[in-house]
């Protein structure tokens, strides 16, 4: 008969490992790694001396903001507590301009790709953000991926590439970036990465892509492409020939070849990169807080900035569509700016003669129509209200007087 006293207690590795401060939630990512960046997102449960000094806010939320070409982690923001105001600016801080869908994430993979990109930060030879003290337990926790599941991650956070322009802006965007991890990943074998004579990585300005002479069938379908790319010595034009074959599904790049590269003027870069812009300005009548305030309810999912002349909200469009162009533009994503000055100005502004037309109806659908009234409309060759918003011009209609040198203000 066994006795009390013939029991031993063996103590397992389990039960010597206190139970970490931090308690894994939910973690996800943006699917935009071939935008170059991407935004990781977690959210922890606090405990113990986690949560010392916090008390009710024992949640932690987390968001990294991820450059990959020359800074890794480029910024951090942590949130204590769950009020939802501080998310919501967060959020349209950290991922407003994305065009993202999110990517969930387990813990394991959450951490991975924070300790990843840290070591990218570290060898880049650039700090990581402050508060390091808020993340450094994610940076030590232990996590490691198997080679197929970081490939199936890794693929997962690119999104779907659902036509040959998409498939070739995006290969071409992070190939002149010299980001060749999404390169090799984008191409069916090994693409040379040297073809190019560039100082550092460059980005793509403009993309313009001209179809096959054959359509895309079982081989390979050859595509030509012009190219405005600026690095630091200045734009340069890159002419090249993509090939792209649809395989089991799916769009891959077969070869890369650099036919010429030269460089142009900042003259000939400015024209080469000119597009209209579509400019209506209301003045505002009565109190300037209510127009803020419907702005502000309106587009919350904005990007807002106080400058020193008013208000500015940039609105993204929802998704990345726009990589599927055969003309790719670098502000594509951009879809409306909206500015509210301190001269009691409303300015709106769009990239299309639709879509200048589609925001005045929205305004003026609006609760505060009563308080617009129309005073100008501008079409200019290439944007100039953006610039306008960095620096403080006093009244729109002058400003564009003095740059443009003519009287009348309107059309």
């Amino acid at each position: 008969m066994l006795k009390k006293n013939d029991l031993k207690v063996i103590r397992g590795g389990a039960l010597s490992q206190p139970l970490p401060d931090e308690k894994f939630i939910d973690a996800y990512a943006t699917n935009t790694r071939l935008m170059g960046v991407l935004v990781i997102y977690i959210k922890w449960q606090l405990s113990g001396a986690a949560a010392a000094g916090k008390r009710q806010r024992r949640t932690l939320h987390q968001y990294f903001y991820v450059e990959t070409t020359e800074e890794g982690i480029e910024s951090y923001w942590g949130i204590y507590g769950d009020e939802e105001e501080e998310l919501r600016l967060a959020e349209q801080t950290m991922l407003g301009g994305l065009g993202a869908g999110r990517v969930l994430l387990s813990m394991n993979e959450a951490v991975f790709l924070v300790q990843r990109y840290a070591e990218m930060t570290k060898g880049f030879g650039k700090p990581l953000p402050d508060e390091r003290d808020q993340y450094d337990f994610v940076l030590r926790r232990e996590a490691a991926l198997k080679p197929e599941r970081e490939e199936a991650l890794f693929r997962r956070l690119c999104g779907d590439i659902s036509s040959a322009n998409q498939l070739i802006n995006y290969f071409l965007m992070r190939y002149y970036a010299r980001d060749f991890v999404p390169v090799d990943m984008l191409a069916s074998e090994a693409i040379d990465h040297g073809l190019l004579s560039l100082v550092g990585p460059a980005t793509l300005c403009r993309n313009e892509i001209a179809p096959p002479e054959e359509p895309l069938a079982q081989g390979d379908a050859a595509y030509v492409c012009e190219s405005v790319v600026e690095e630091d010595r200045g734009h340069r034009i890159i002419l090249s020939e993509v090939k792209v074959r649809q395989k089991q599904g799916r769009f891959v790049v077969t070869s890369l070849e650099i036919v010429s590269m030269f460089a142009i003027t900042p003259v000939e870069a400015a024209m080469k990169l000119a597009r209209p812009e579509y400019v209506t300005v209301y003045e505002i009548a009565g109190p300037v807080d209510h127009v803020l305030y419907e702005l502000d309810e309106r587009y919350t999912g904005a990007l807002q900035n106080l400058t020193e002349g008013g208000k500015l909200y940039i609105v993204f469009n929802e998704d990345n569509r726009h990589m599927n162009r055969s003309v790719y533009m670098l502000n594509d994503d951009v879809k409306d700016i909206l500015y509210v000055t301190v001269e009691d100005q409303l300015i709106i502004g769009c990239y299309s003669l639709a879509g200048i037309k589609r925001l005045e109806n929205r305004v003026l659908a609006s609760r505060i129509a009563g308080q617009l009234i129309e005073i100008a409309k501008f079409e200019f060759k290439e944007p100039i209200l953006y610039d306008y918003t960095m620096s403080y011009g006093g009244d729109f209609i002058r400003y564009v007087e003095d740059i443009m040198g003519f009287e009348d203000g309107g059309e």
